[in-house]
């Protein structure tokens, strides 16, 4: 259980038991030591109102993701602010985004972060069994995981990053 909360999350989503959809988690692996307490990196692959509670009490959160293009080939790594993503459209508790979570969020009082940032990563196969992201995939993690620290950066001062970033 953690004492403290950091006021930054660096969140990486998916599964590691589905081929390309491991990749949040991956970027998320390589920055564990990128930076001091003052930012905690998470990997989860929990969904929906289960995200609810790595959320509570950040000031900024930074979600690390995959997403599936029309076509991969020539497909880029995207910065998306979360209100370009848009509002809850979601009638079920089923099928809960992030538009969701922060609605249930602010009527129970509990706050949302002051910015959330979406770094989406194009796969090709995020539905496969494998342990293994197509090599395409596994080639975008290093400069996924720099675009993250940049985004970081933004928000922190300089002497708060760690020495490894």
């Amino acid at each position: 259980m953690r004492t403290s909360i950091s006021p930054i999350l660096v969140l990486g989503l998916g599964n590691d038991l589905l081929k390309d959809d491991a990749v949040g988690i991956r970027v998320a692996e390589r920055l564990q030591d990128a930076f001091s307490e003052d930012v905690e990196v998470r990997f989860t692959a929990l969904f929906g109102l289960s995200l609810l509670d790595e959320l509570i009490g950040r000031e900024k959160v930074l979600l690390i993701d995959s997403y599936l293009p029309e076509d991969f080939v020539g497909s880029e790594i995207q910065e998306r602010n979360f209100d370009s993503v848009g509002e809850a459209q979601c009638a079920s508790p089923h099928f809960v985004g992030l538009g969701e979570i922060r609605e249930v969020m602010r009527a129970l009082g509990l706050g949302f972060p002051h910015e959330v940032r979406i770094l989406a990563i194009p796969v090709s196969d995020p539905l496969t069994f494998s342990t293994e992201m197509t090599p395409a995939v596994a080639a975008l993690v290093d400069e996924a995981a720099s675009r993250a620290r940049e985004i970081v950066r933004r928000w922190i001062p300089a002497s708060v990053l760690s020495s490894r970033s």
